[in-house]
């Protein structure tokens, strides 16, 4: 009796043994599937990223998403996500809009995840102005995105359709009245192509219904307007100093220098990179798709400094920021989320290096702004040190508190088209669009 209960015994300890390390074996091989937001227009530069991870982490494997395209568009359908319980476990975050995902609690706080995991990271890994962007107005103590690029506007060229009109290249210093000459010059020569071309973009890859932040923000600070008062919690888009700046801003999509507003804000835009635009006001993080559409064509181009203009506060209408990543409070899988943004920003095998090496970013630390090896990498570009003027020059955008960010860009997008479209005067366009943004700060402040 002892002996058979000894092999009785032995037998379910045996076979537990074996299930046990079947069970081991099996769960080591398990696969984590992380989902990440990624910034229409620039998703394509993270597929190296993403293959290079996926091929050395094979449980936990990365799938990209688009996000869409405008900055509303995003912080609805990150929002509606979260409620869902369905956002994506990593995302995009961006300057612009940091603050009102932080706001909906949508955004993890990553300063709990500082100094964790095999790539410990810190604060002083980042430039500090660049950094910044990513601590939310109401949630100082919080971090709840890390810069990924140190950018700044500059104005990319396309050299082989100045040669063909005849036109001179953007030179260093060049101002804003040489810049609006220059881009009706080459609009009429355009006129007269086919397919035809235009001196300028509406904005980056060619589409848009607004003007872009990066140019009024900083044309608004040069004169002395602002966009937000942390000191008088109100909007001055509508004083006489920013009517001005907006007259002169607009006045690219009325002198025929950007395509009618139709065409521009459709589906398919003349674009930059297709050959049709001869210069667009960007930034590094599209070079990539310049570099190949551009190559593809034949033609070549270059990079050269955002025009100047006598500001009373700064001759410089640069507008610098960033974009990031984040990780959704929601996510399930936080610890294998904070494993791949950790990793992302090591230097020899993190994806920040694989970016930099594709053209596409200039690094968000002070070393990488100032010896990265993005300056080495083989022209075009040759002027790379536009890009190094441009983030030294550059005016990071004001943050507004919660969802006012989304009001403010929803109201300079009317009053555009309220100018172009309805024959408003800029005026009333923007002084309507001044008492929304102030309303809508104060409702955010007194909540």
């Amino acid at each position: 009796m002892k002996k058979q209960s000894r092999i009785r015994i032995g037998a379910v300890i045996g076979s537990l043994v074996v299930s046990l390390t079947g069970f081991q074996i099996q769960s080591a091989h398990a696969v984590t599937e992380l989902r990440f937001g990624a910034l229409a227009g620039i998703d394509g530069n993270f597929k190296p990223v993403i293959e290079a991870w996926n091929a050395a982490n094979p449980d936990i494997q990365i799938k990209v998403e688009t996000l869409p395209g405008g900055v509303g568009e995003i912080v609805k359908s990150l929002s509606a996500a979260a409620l869902a319980k369905n956002a994506p476990d990593i995302f995009n975050n961006l300057d612009t809009y940091n603050d009102q995902l932080a706001d909906v609690g949508f955004s993890e706080d990553l300063v709990k995840w500082f100094g964790t995991g095999t790539y410990p990271l810190a604060r002083k890994n980042f430039n500090t102005a660049f950094l910044s962007s990513y601590v939310p107005i109401n949630f100082p103590k919080q971090v709840t995105g890390l810069p990924i690029a140190a950018d700044a506007i500059v104005v990319f060229y396309n050299k082989t359709l100045f040669k063909k009109a005849g036109v001179p290249f953007p030179k260093k210093g060049w101002s804003y009245d040489q810049y609006l000459d220059t881009c009706v010059k080459l609009s009429k020569w355009g006129a007269t192509q086919k397919p035809q071309v235009w001196g300028n973009s509406a904005g980056p890859g060619g589409g848009g219904n607004s003007i872009w932040q990066a140019q009024y923000n900083p044309f608004l600070h040069s004169v002395g307007a602002y966009t937000y008062d942390r000191n008088s919690n109100t909007s001055k888009i509508g004083s006489p100093a920013a009517i001005g700046a907006f007259t002169q801003l607009l006045k690219p999509w009325t002198n025929g220098c950007i395509p009618k507003y139709s065409i521009v804000s459709g589906k398919t835009p003349p674009t930059f990179q297709g050959g049709q635009v001869a210069m667009e006001i960007s930034v590094r993080a599209l070079l990539p798709t310049y570099r190949d559409g551009l190559k593809a064509k034949g033609q070549d181009w270059d990079v050269a400094d955002m025009p100047v203009i006598k500001g009373p506060v700064s001759p410089y209408i640069i507008g610098g920021g960033s974009y990031g990543l984040g990780m959704s409070a929601s996510s399930t899988k936080k610890e294998a989320a904070w494993k791949f943004i950790s990793w992302f920003y090591t230097t020899k095998t993190g994806g920040i290096n694989t970016l930099q090496a594709g053209g596409s970013l200039v690094p968000p630390t002070d070393e990488g702004i100032a010896n990265g090896d993005w300056r080495r990498l083989a022209a075009p570009p040759a002027n790379v040190d536009a890009f190094a003027n441009a983030i030294k020059n550059a005016f990071i955008a004001p943050k507004l508190p919660g969802q006012a960010g989304t009001v403010l860009d929803d109201s300079i997008r009317v009053a555009v088209q309220e100018v172009l479209l309805k024959k408003v005067s800029v005026e009333k366009a923007f002084k309507k669009a001044e008492a929304a943004v102030t309303a809508s700060i104060k409702k955010e402040l007194d909540n």
